[in-house]
């Protein structure tokens, strides 16, 4: 096979640093093992949500738990950012909060808990897999990416070894209206990526998250309005698993920004495959679930997959 295009157009340097925003790093054609790490550091992040979100959705449900996880992260980010929610990009900075904080925080978490309620979890984590396909995809449409076989074949492998992970009998049975509402979280997470990539991959990377906190925050405030359950009224087990959730939306949506805006959108949603990886591995420590000779073969082919994805090449002797 030849040599595949270039991933990823490359933006323009805007200044030194990559937290304000002001320096959107080029993404680079060599493989950087820095990034790998982020990637990486990435997906066990957001991989503990899904073991924290199972302690707090018995307590609080999905969507109180949802309102009161973002108003943890509204509030860390607005003393974090302080002045800077107020500085020249301070509009721009809201409207891109505002889009992605509907795609990336309401519309795919929303619809993600929705469709758990209607379908079994196999299904979510397989559909919500393809976003790297997808995201690929929009990228072209959008010429923000040149199309990879590579990268497509990269992600089949790794899809396939999250099938293997999730079971192949555990996908029978799916509900249409829940299998539809996974695929709709999954364009919806990958366009926001696409967007973020094309058009507010210069902006201050903590503004961007609080408005996008603050937008989910809003959206989710009705369903806890409507229950008489607080964070004061939960176990301590549930309540420190909350906080834990609200740093994931800070630490995680961080990283995943930055993820975008120096390897490019379909190169930081590979990073999402690892993430039944991540999750089984920390189901493991915490929860003490037991390890199956399939995950360990699921494993190996989405690290395989992701190795082929990222152009990973085996050093000469």
């Amino acid at each position: 096979m030849g040599k595949t295009a270039s991933v990823e157009k490359p933006l323009e340097a805007h200044g030194p640093g990559l937290w304000n925003g002001s320096a959107a790093n080029t993404a680079q054609k060599r493989l950087n093992w820095r990034h790998v790490a982020a990637g990486v550091c990435f997906s066990v992040i957001w991989s503990s949500a899904f073991v924290a979100g199972k302690i707090v959705v018995t307590e609080m449900g999905p969507f109180v738990s949802l309102f009161y996880r973002f108003v943890g992260t509204v509030f860390v980010l607005g003393l974090l950012c302080g002045k800077s929610l107020w500085g020249p990009q301070a509009g721009r900075a809201l409207r891109a909060g505002l889009v992605l904080g509907l795609l990336n925080n309401v519309a795919y978490l929303g619809l993600s808990f929705s469709a758990l309620q209607l379908v079994s979890p196999p299904w979510v984590v397989v559909i919500v897999s393809c976003s790297p396909f997808v995201t690929l995809m929009l990228g072209v449409a959008r010429r923000l990416e040149s199309f990879s076989a590579a990268k497509l074949l990269g992600f089949g492998l790794s899809l396939a070894g999250i099938v293997l992970m999730v079971g192949v009998g555990k996908l029978e049975g799916g509900a249409v209206q829940g299998l539809l509402l996974a695929a709709g979280a999954t364009v919806a997470f990958s366009l926001g990526a696409v967007l973020f990539r094309g058009r507010y991959s210069n902006m201050p990377l903590l503004p961007v998250n609080f408005w996008m906190s603050v937008c989910a925050m809003f959206c989710f405030a009705p369903s806890a309005m409507q229950s008489s359950v607080t964070p004061l009224a939960v176990s301590i087990p549930a309540l420190l698993a909350l906080g834990w959730l609200a740093v994931v939306s800070l630490l995680g949506m961080a990283l995943w920004l930055l993820l975008i805006r120096t390897q490019g959108a379909s190169t930081a949603a590979a990073y999402n495959m690892l993430n039944p990886l991540s999750g089984l591995a920390l189901s493991a420590l915490l929860l003490g679930v037991p390890t199956l000779p399939a995950d360990v073969a699921g494993a190996a082919a989405i690290v395989a997959g992701l190795a082929v994805a990222l152009g990973v090449r085996l050093p000469k002797r």
